[in-house]
């Protein structure tokens, strides 16, 4: 289940709910009790890899050069 951030319009109180869709309707706020509330944009963070990448001969970052090859 994702986690939705919300802030309270009438006293400003910023908190979190697990809920089962988006389109469930928002939960009262936990601090003052008022339904006015507003989903707020959370950022997540991902580490997206590409799987056409050989990642194993890459190395850890994109700067560093690849090794040598000795024949």
């Amino acid at each position: 289940m994702p986690i939705y951030e919300y802030r309270c319009e009438a006293c400003d109180a910023a908190f979190e709910e697990y809920l089962r869709a988006s389109t469930d309707p928002a939960p009262p706020c936990p601090a003052c009790g008022a339904e006015s509330v507003e989903r707020t944009y959370s950022p997540f963070g991902t580490k997206w890899r590409s799987p056409l990448v050989n990642w194993h001969r890459v190395g850890s970052s994109w700067g560093s050069k690849p090794p040598k090859k000795v024949f």
